[in-house]
């Protein structure tokens, strides 16, 4: 019984190195093999490049959203807080499809040099949907533009910042989210940029 068992399994062994060596003479298993190896890093490459292009339009439009919010304050004279809600309702539709509300943060700053110290005038964010706070500093204390203009004695600018957490589209090469901010900074075109309360 043991011996017949034996035979069994040599003729099933002989049976799979005949159907091998038919496969290595048969160009089309050898394409299919080729096919198998090659798939895998095509998928990867593939993925690697939505993640990193998802990431790069991500950092982007954070830089867009943040030049809107200084670019659209600086064209007007004065500012009500309805006009404020206006331009960061402006700088989530250049975020979309990200969401400036949920994963993010943007800042407005009037800054100004009146006693050779550059100070925040007044400062308002929009909703907190992200846990962060201006990098220039608050509204009242000293303004941290470090790499911006310099102002002058008499010389104020508009500062817009958008702070964004994004997360990985598929989460396979990149896991963590990434975390994106901009500054830019835009002279008021008409000289001065008032806040009107209310």
């Amino acid at each position: 019984m043991v011996l017949g068992y034996a035979r069994a399994r040599l003729r099933a062994l002989g049976r799979l190195c005949r159907r091998l060596r038919d496969c290595a003479q048969d160009e089309r298993a050898s394409v299919a093999v080729e096919a198998a190896l090659v798939a895998p890093v095509l998928v990867l490459l593939f993925v690697g490049a939505a993640e990193l292009g998802w990431l790069y339009l991500a950092r982007l439009k954070t830089e867009r959203a943040a030049a809107a919010v200084a670019d659209l304050a600086a064209r007007a004279g004065e500012l009500r807080e309805a006009d404020i809600r206006d331009v960061f309702r402006a700088a989530a539709g250049v975020l979309e499809p990200l969401d400036l509300f949920r994963d993010g943060r943007a800042f407005l700053s009037n800054v100004v040099n009146t006693t050779g110290l550059p100070v925040i005038r007044w400062q308002r964010a929009s909703a907190p949907g992200l846990a962060t706070t201006s990098r220039i500093g608050s509204q009242g204390g000293p303004a941290a533009l470090a790499g911006g203009p310099a102002l002058r004695l008499g010389e104020e600018v508009v500062v817009g910042e958008a702070e964004l957490a994004v997360r990985p589209l598929l989460g396979i090469l990149v896991r963590a989210p990434a975390r994106y901010y901009a500054r830019a900074v835009q002279r008021p075109r008409f000289g001065t940029v008032i806040f009107v309360p209310g």
